[in-house]
């Protein structure tokens, strides 16, 4: 029963991230969907597991290791924005800055 359970939760999670994904409310590189899309990757493969579906057991545990992998890099990128707040504006800046832009972001 609990099995069962944890692979509707599973389940109903990934399609829910993929849902406010397409909706627009959520962004691909957001904590929120590597977290749900982690969660219900993990519960989905332990729920096949008790099962002995093995192909399943597989396939969401990959799912789940994309998504932790996924948060990772949007964690490292922010502390990378973080450390150096002026260069990252100046090179998210479309065309070449002019020195009073580049003395404007850094103040």
């Amino acid at each position: 029963m609990i099995a069962l359970a944890m692979g509707w939760i599973g389940t109903i999670g990934s399609i829910a991230a993929y849902v406010l994904l397409s909706r627009g409310r959520w962004h691909a590189t957001s904590l929120r969907y590597s977290a749900l899309n982690g969660v219900a990757g993990l519960l989905a493969g332990t729920a096949s597991a008790v099962y002995g579906a093995w192909p399943s057991v597989g396939s969401n545990l990959l799912w789940a290791a994309i998504a932790a992998h996924s948060a990772l890099t949007t964690l490292r990128a922010r502390r990378s924005a973080s450390r150096w707040p002026v260069l990252a504006r100046v090179s998210s800046y479309k065309g070449r800055p002019q020195p009073e832009q580049v003395e404007a972001m850094a103040g």
